[in-house]
């Protein structure tokens, strides 16, 4: 659209125009697309056409092959392999792979790749069954390939022309002289026979009725084609002095034949001719063909190919040889339904039903028209450069207003019959004659819409904003319209809708303030918005920068949601949109165009779209670089190593019918958590990937519908330093270092204190052995000294002296016990005495020397000469020996027994237990009261962290028991 803002004055005019880009369409009625050569066709006669399963059209042409992909064209020819430049057929096999038949031979397209399969036979008709066998027909014979090799099947000994694929998917032969033979499970079955004007005739293919069961057409060459409803053979199209050389259905169920001059479309009440006049070509019309979105494709000798883009849309470029492809700024119509279309640089056109009339006036013929708008009384108003504004009342035309600073370029009629005009940087309006000047709103004011009695919204270059009682109120203020470029206002019930540019189409309540936005995302065709009106039955049609869409609003969600429609790729003007007779008339640059409401749009199939290449490329070594052509296998796992993490993506959606509306979404699972923005681009990039699982996740955008997800998973192993494994390992092994450092400290501190210890321990030994051979050279030699001394004494006392001799036998005897006493300590300080043999040898010792000569047996069993290697402390053995020779003495001063046993017993545990029983009288345990012997055994146990326990009965003895936790073992 050419959106234009107009400075002007009566002396000196600056003339400050927008223009946007422009697509030229050529001059025509029905919408077709021509490509060519300059489109990048290979050669501009197509003999077949071919849809793969990617959706992509394969053109078979004199000149060689072509891929079309919706927006270029790829080239193959015999420079590139193929054995022939005429292709005559074209069909996919099982494996993905395209199998071309051309006057040479056979050739198969893989990835690119051309190879050669057969030459020197021309090859037509190719096939594929159900099974996925490749059928063809070579010199009027039927063949099929098995293992890429021409296997020739006899049909009856007919010959045959033609193979078609019914709606059963089975394979159907066209025998000439014959008639029609039908594939099944045993072989070819003859189904249908000829009538006599059809074996005369040359039958270059039969088509099934894809709503029909029933029904069947036959297309020959010379003499028309035939309906057969399963009985009969009727005459269904024939013109005279023509030729006919294809058929095909479309979506709706009309049937398409192509001529010698143009081609037909024959529908249920009328028959349309298309040709040079109406948008298609004079050439002879080669094939039809229709793909999977339901578009209808034309093969026009030397012309190319032509896309039908359907009859809901016509546009008026010419009318009776008057030529109407201008940029149209505005259109209106009066009270007798006549148009009134202005536009930039021709003036007004008026049509009345009849025909189109250019209004004459030098006010206004060859000016730009900026506008044309009808009031309450569909009066047309219309405002011209450097002129003013002007009214059609009937067949009279007045100057209403003059331009005084600048030209109008929007005009609506207030609540009360005031007039609201808009120039750039002002509004005027106009009420009781009275004139009045606003200014002071941001940006260029670009289009007006009466909200109310005293409001006016006013569209600008920065926003939306409103006049209030003659006064811009600032407190007004729609967010998602700040700085947004306003083009266009229409209002149903309390929703306004608003079109920018470039900001797409925003809506906002006027009870709730709930505000939505709508881009190409939610289907526009442009974020460029440039008119917006309804129809009668309230659907909102948006002229955009690259078409028309239509808008139906859903109660349940209070929303717009997109009717899928195959609007042309066309410029749409700012504000020159209107509803005429429940149509939509559309100004744009390049002509008017009809938008016919009440079509029945085909159903197309859903977008499709498939990720084309994987390119993986490894960060030092450029041989370790992969490419992966086609992942076909959606849910297969590519394994890399962590040195291939650059990875390429490249993805194609095929929407043939409005390519330049195809956008995508795409994320990586493992690095994003949404899907990003729309975009056009075909082809991500991602660099250092970390170690990991990704998916690659993608979806194409166009018209409002949205594809399948197209996958690619893969994982990046990590290197052994990044795996679990290792991290375990390496935290154990860490572990095990710092556990072995503190141990080796332990071990040295353990090993220097053993070290410090076993000195001490040998000085110890030295002192303690010293000690005692200094305690027995002189308190043992002195004791022996007073005991002998003592013994002279007595023998030089007389008998008489009694209590004197008493007194020496008393320093006799204490000194006797003292002596025997200080061989204990002697024993004790004894270093050869630290062990358990000792001990309990010297407590056995100890025993006997007690009770010798009281009439006692004394008894001690269990001392092993494995004690030898238990060593004790000092304080263990002096303790130890205390306790048992306090509990024999007690033995003797209370037992009143006659054998004594001391048993020494391993327990489970390989500690020992120390037994002492006597048959003594016994003691009552319940009232009998401990003495201080027992407390101190009790204690010098705690000592040696060993227990004592006692048990005894009244005239059955008594049994102690010392439990140690000496360890030994046997």
């Amino acid at each position: 659209m050419q959106h234009r803002i107009f400075l002007g004055s009566k002396k000196n005019i600056l003339f400050l125009s927008i223009f946007l880009c422009s697509l030229r369409l050529a001059a025509q009625s029905y919408n077709f697309s021509n490509f060519n050569l300059r489109e990048g066709l290979i050669q501009s006669q197509v003999l077949a056409i071919y849809q793969a399963n990617d959706r992509t059209l394969w053109l078979g042409t004199y000149g060689g092959l072509c891929n079309y992909d919706g927006k270029e064209f790829t080239p193959y020819s015999k420079a590139d392999g193929l054995v022939s430049n005429t292709i005559n057929s074209i069909v996919q096999d099982k494996n993905g792979q395209i199998i071309v038949g051309s006057d040479g031979g056979i050739n198969i397209i893989k990835n690119g790749k051309v190879r050669t399969i057969l030459d020197r036979y021309a090859i037509f008709s190719l096939r594929k069954d159900r099974q996925g066998v490749i059928w063809g027909i070579t010199g009027k014979k039927l063949f099929k390939l098995v293992n890429e090799k021409l296997s020739f099947v006899d049909v009856d000994g007919q010959y045959i022309t033609h193979i078609s694929i019914g709606r059963d998917g089975k394979l159907y032969l066209v025998a000439p002289e014959k008639g029609i033979y039908k594939q099944t499970e045993n072989g070819w079955i003859f189904t249908i026979s000829f009538p006599k004007p059809l074996v005369e005739s040359y039958i270059f293919k039969i088509l099934f009725d894809r709503f029909d069961n029933r029904k069947m057409y036959v297309a020959t060459v010379n003499n028309g084609v035939f309906s057969y409803d399963g009985k009969t053979f009727k005459t269904f199209f024939r013109k005279k002095n023509t030729k006919y050389h294809a058929i095909e259905q479309d979506g709706q169920g009309n049937i398409w034949i192509g001529l010698e001059n143009g081609a037909v479309q024959v529908k249920k009440d009328e028959i349309l001719y298309f040709n040079g006049s109406n948008g298609l070509s004079d050439n002879a019309v080669h094939q039809i063909f229709k793909d999977a979105e339901n578009t209808i494709w034309i093969s026009s000798f030397t012309s190319g190919i032509f896309k039908y883009e359907g009859d809901a849309f016509v546009r008026y470029n010419k009318f009776r040889n008057l030529n109407l492809a201008y940029n149209v700024s505005g259109i209106a119509s009066d009270q007798y339904k006549n148009l009134y279309v202005g536009t930039f640089t021709k003036g007004l056109f008026k049509y009345d039903g009849k025909q189109v009339e250019i209004l004459r006036n030098p006010a206004f013929t060859n000016k730009n028209i900026y506008f044309v708008y009808a009031d309450t009384h569909h009066d047309i108003w219309f405002s011209v450069h450097d002129s003013g504004i002007w009214k059609i009342d009937g067949k009279n035309f007045k100057l209403v207003y003059k331009t005084d600073k600048f030209n109008y370029n929007s005009m609506v009629e207030g609540h009360d019959k005031d007039v609201w005009l808009a120039t750039p940087l002002s509004l005027i309006h106009i009420k009781d004659r009275k004139k009045q000047e606003i200014q002071g709103f941001p940006g260029y004011a670009s289009c007006l819409y009466p909200l109310s009695k005293d409001r006016l919204l006013v569209g600008t270059s920065a926003g939306l904003f409103l006049i209030k009682d003659g006064r811009l109120d600032r407190k007004f203020v729609i967010e998602a319209l700040n700085g947004a470029y306003v083009l266009s206002i229409v209002k149903r019930n309390d929703q306004l809708i608003i079109g920018t540019l470039g900001d797409g189409m925003v809506t906002w309540d006027l009870k709730t303030r709930a505000v939505k936005k709508y881009t190409i995302v939610d289907g526009l065709n442009s974020n460029d918005v440039y008119g917006l009106t309804f129809d009668d039955k309230g659907n909102l049609w948006v002229g955009t920068g690259r078409g028309i869409n239509t808008f139906t609003y859903s109660g349940q969600i209070r929303a717009y949601q997109v009717l899928k429609i195959n609007s042309p790729i066309i410029e749409c003007n700012q504000n020159a949109i209107l509803n005429y007779d429940n149509n939509i008339l559309v100004g744009t640059i390049n002509g008017l165009l009809l938008c016919r409401t009440n079509v029945v749009e085909e159903t197309h199939k859903n977008l499709l779209i498939h990720i084309n290449k994987v390119n993986i490329y490894h960060k030092t070594d450029h041989d370790e670089d992969l490419t992966i052509a086609q992942p076909e296998d959606q849910n297969s796992n590519f394994e890399l190593s962590h040195n291939q993490n650059n990875i390429s993506i490249n993805y194609k959606a095929v929407f043939l019918s409005n390519p330049q509306s195809v956008s995508y979404r795409y994320k990586l699972t493992g690095l994003d958590v949404e899907y990003g923005k729309s975009i056009k681009n075909t082809q991500v990039e991602y660099y250092s990937l970390r170690p990991g699982k990704y998916t690659f996740s993608v979806y194409a955008i166009a018209n409002g519908q949205r594809s399948n997800v197209s996958y690619f998973h893969f994982t990046i192993i990590p290197p052994f330093y990044e795996t679990i494994w290792f991290r375990v390992l390496a935290i154990v092994l860490v572990l095990f270092l710092i556990w072995l450092i503190f141990y080796l400290v332990f071990k040295s501190k353990e090993s220097k204190k053993i070290a410090l210890e076993k000195i001490k321990h040998t000085e110890q030994n030295k002192i303690r052995k010293q000690t005692a051979e200094d305690f027995h050279d002189d308190i043992g030699n002195k004791l022996t000294r007073i005991n002998v001394l003592s013994e002279i004494l007595s023998k030089k006392l007389n008998q008489e002296q009694t209590e004197q001799r008493e007194l020496v036998r008393l320093i006799q005897e204490n000194a006797g016990l003292l002596y025997n006493g200080t061989k204990d300590i002697l024993w004790a300080l004894n270093p050869k005495s630290d062990n358990l043999f000792e001990i309990l040898a010297h407590i056995k010792n100890f025993g006997i020397d007690l009770f010798q000569n009281t009439g006692i047996k004394f008894e001690m069993e269990g001392i092993l000469p494995e004690f030898q290697t238990v060593q004790l402390s000092m304080e263990f053995n002096r303790n130890f020996t205390l306790i048992f020779k306090e509990v024999l003495n007690n033995v003797l001063k209370h037992a009143k027994a006659t054998e004594v046993l001391v048993l020494i017993m391993e327990t489970p545990q390989h500690t020992i237990d120390i037994l002492t029983i006597d048959n003594g009288i016994g003691f009552d345990m319940t009232t009998a009261e401990r003495g201080l012997g027992l407390n101190n055994i009790q204690n010098r146990c705690k000592r040696i962290k060993s227990t004592f326990k006692i048990n005894s009965t009244i005239g059955k003895g008594t049994t102690s028991i010392v439990s140690t936790k000496i360890a030994v073992t046997n």
